[in-house]
């Protein structure tokens, strides 16, 4: 049984059709819609491409839902509310509504830990900083929107005032998109340097994490802000969930370079944590396929 899986960002939808033993058939990519009629529409159009290729629809939304009435809320990156039941051919038992970070920790834990692990935390990074947690191989909801890692506060500099309103959230300070806006302006001021000739070829802002490279005195300067907002954030999420793992993900886990070594290179240096092991950091293992595999699972295990 085939799924119509569509991991929604705020930038860009992906969206492939996935076989119940989870290989991604097609995929393809859009740019995120403006409104709710323009997302209804690009929804409808590609059911209507696939129709003979699916029985189940699965949607992965950034922010906050409501999974009974069929229903994307708000998010930081999405602010106008979707309703689902204005699909064509609607049909609530077959369409699966969730979190995007919820579905991509799922999709990990699911195929690639349970067996090692109970207790996981992911984080995506996109244009914001999505999450998903795990707890003894569930995930955990609270009231219904726990898991949006990236509204934690790290900082009270109103300069980093987030698209939530909040000043100082982790999203606002290191999301995959910050890290691009930083090249850019880095580039700016030295153009000839190692960073800025590899940005100019590739176009990705994690490439502030190759160690390979020399990087100029400002440069280190960001990558090293980036460490402490990114560890003081991991951090606090181990002292509340006392998990076992991280699992970081997102557009950036196509090309993380050395993002995890210094993590580890910087908590090993400015944090100690007495009887207890800081949890292992990873790569998401489904990579930029994580949303949409997680949102299958969703719908062929429910």
């Amino acid at each position: 049984m085939n799924v119509l899986a569509i991991d929604v960002g705020g930038t860009s939808m992906k969206y492939g059709i996935v076989s119940d033993k989870l290989e991604i058939i097609s995929k393809g990519v859009i740019e995120t819609p403006s409104n709710e009629i323009n997302f209804i529409n690009i929804v409808n159009e590609i059911q209507e491409a696939n129709k003979e290729n699916f029985k189940k629809i699965s949607i992965a939304m950034p922010g906050f839902i409501n999974k009974k009435e069929s229903k994307y809320l708000y998010g930081t990156n999405i602010k106008y509310e979707i309703d689902f039941k204005k699909l064509s051919n609607f049909d609530e038992e077959n369409f699966y509504l969730d979190n995007d970070g919820n579905v991509a920790a799922y999709a990990e834990y699911i195929q690639n830990y349970q067996n090692k692990y109970s207790n996981l935390l992911m984080l995506t990074f996109g244009t914001g900083i999505g999450g998903g947690i795990v707890t003894n191989g569930n995930i955990y909801r609270g009231r219904g929107s726990a898991g949006e890692l990236g509204h934690i506060l790290v900082s009270d500099n109103p300069d980093e005032t987030c698209n939530c309103g909040k000043v100082g959230c982790l999203e606002s300070i290191v999301s995959a998109k910050k890290w691009t806006d930083q090249c850019k302006e880095l580039s700016k001021l030295d153009s000839n340097s190692d960073l800025s000739k590899a940005f100019s070829a590739l176009g990705i802002g994690s490439i502030l994490f190759d160690k390979s490279l020399t990087l100029t005195k400002e440069e280190l300067e960001v990558r090293e802000k980036i460490l402490l907002y990114l560890s003081r954030g991991l951090v606090s999420f181990f002292e509340i969930f006392n998990n076992e793992i991280f699992v970081l993900g997102g557009s950036m886990s196509d090309n993380p370079y050395d993002l995890v070594a210094l993590l580890n290179e910087f908590i090993l240096k400015n944090y100690e944590f007495k009887a207890r092991e800081f949890p292992v950091i990873e790569i998401c293992n489904f990579k930029s396929d994580s949303g949409i595999l997680g949102a299958s699972i969703l719908a062929l295990n429910e």
